[in-house]
This record gives C-alpha cells, sequence and structure tokens, in this order.
C-alpha cells in the first residue's frame, strides 16, 4: 500500500470545540456537532486503497480511543504549535513509509472515499500537491506526493487567505498542483443552513434546533 490517509481531529472538550457556532448553539450542541461530524466523516473515507490514521490533539480521549479502535484506525497525537507545524509532521512523517498522503479534516461533510480517490489520482498521475477548496477561503484537504515544508509555514490558518497563501507558495516553488470542487466546512452559523439542507440526516441526528434562540436554549 503506497498511499496514508492521515484525518486530523480535535478531541470533544466542550467549549473548545466548534466555537465559532456559539452565537447560535450551546457549548454542549457545539461539541455534538463536532462529535457527529467525526463520526459522519470515519464513516465516509474508508477504503483498501489506503492507510487511514487518526491524528488527535488528545489521543487518550475516550471517545478518540473508541472511535480508533471502531474505524480499525492506528492512533497519532498532532504534534505542534498551530495547524501547519501539526500537518508538516504528520505529512513528513507518513511521507517516511508512503509515497503519496492526504490530510484533512473531519468539519467537511463531502469528504468521502470517492473524493480522496479523486486526490489520490491527481498524485499518481504526476501532481505535486492537490487541494480541497472550501468556500471560506482555507481548504478541506491536502495531499502531497512529496514535502513542501512553505505550505505550513507562516500561513494565517483561520482566515478566508489559508487557500490564497498556500497557492502562491506553491506557484512561487514552481510545483505542479491540482484543486479538487470546492466543499464547503461546518464553522460557522451560515454553515448550519447549509447542513440543514444538503444533509438533513447528519444534521436532524445532531438535534439541535436553528429556530430557537439561545436564550431559549437549555445551558450547555
Amino acid at each position: 500500500m503506497d498511499t496514508c490517509l492521515c484525518v486530523f481531529a480535535k478531541a470533544p472538550v466542550c467549549g473548545l470545540v466548534k466555537t465559532r457556532l456559539l452565537p447560535v448553539l450551546t457549548e454542549q450542541q457545539a461539541c455534538d456537532t463536532h462529535i457527529h461530524l467525526i463520526q459522519h466523516c470515519l464513516s465516509q473515507i474508508q477504503a483498501p486503497d489506503w492507510q487511514s490514521q487518526l491524528w488527535a490533539t488528545d489521543t487518550t480521549h475516550p471517545y478518540i480511543v473508541e472511535r480508533a479502535q471502531h474505524s480499525v484506525m492506528t492512533l497519532h497525537k498532532q504534534q505542534g504549535e498551530d495547524l501547519g507545524e501539526r500537518m508538516a509532521f504528520a505529512a513528513r512523517t507518513s511521507l517516511d513509509d508512503y509515497k503519496y498522503v492526504v490530510i484533512i479534516g473531519t468539519d467537511c461533510p463531502n469528504i468521502n472515499a470517492d473524493l480522496i480517490s479523486k486526490a489520490v489520482t491527481k498524485l499518481k498521475s504526476g501532481s505535486d500537491v492537490v487541494l480541497g477548496p472550501a468556500v471560506d477561503g482555507g481548504y478541506v484537504l491536502v495531499g502531497l506526493s512529496l514535502m513542501v515544508e512553505s505550505i505550513f509555514r507562516d500561513i494565517e490558518w483561520g482566515t478566508d487567505r489559508v487557500l490564497e497563501m498556500t497557492r502562491n507558495r506553491l506557484y512561487e516553488a514552481g510545483l505542479n498542483y491540482h484543486e479538487l470542487d470546492v466543499q464547503r466546512d461546518i464553522d460557522r452559523p451560515e454553515d448550519l443552513d447549509y447542513l440543514q439542507q444538503a444533509h438533513a440526516t447528519l444534521f436532524h441526528s445532531i438535534g439541535v434546533s436553528l429556530s430557537l434562540p439561545q436564550s431559549d436554549q437549555e445551558p450547555g
């Protein structure tokens, strides 16, 4: 097997995940949203064509341990001060053992085995890097056939400039890269409307209501 899929996930700690949803959700509802997105992602990405790894912020958290065991994924701890350092560490480590590596988060409900296969196909056909652009100006997927340190350094993570800055770094390095179709992460209040319309089953499994104001909801 020549491909490694690294799935990045934060441990579901109430008050520390999905904080940009707190204007319309309680901390507990935001945490529940995070948990359901992880479960949905892990159910969609398994395939015999790659080795799946779960890279977590806390590898001792009971939920993370259970998910890794349930999904038969090896468990690894994220290393680094910011997202760029953590992705670079995972990519560098994986490329020591595999020809291709794809890194994804768990916030995009549209990521599935088919999308990952498209990224892997592009890498195998000669692309140095594959990006999965996000509506918010970031990306939901990055695939590499070689280590490109510059795309992980001094990037304004969490802003709408991530994709633009990454493209510039790839252009400056003279690398061949490919972009997949634009996808949507579930990070902001307006993304919940999209989730309700495009992934109704997933949305209803979370058990939140967009019709209730924050003051009417039970405390998280």
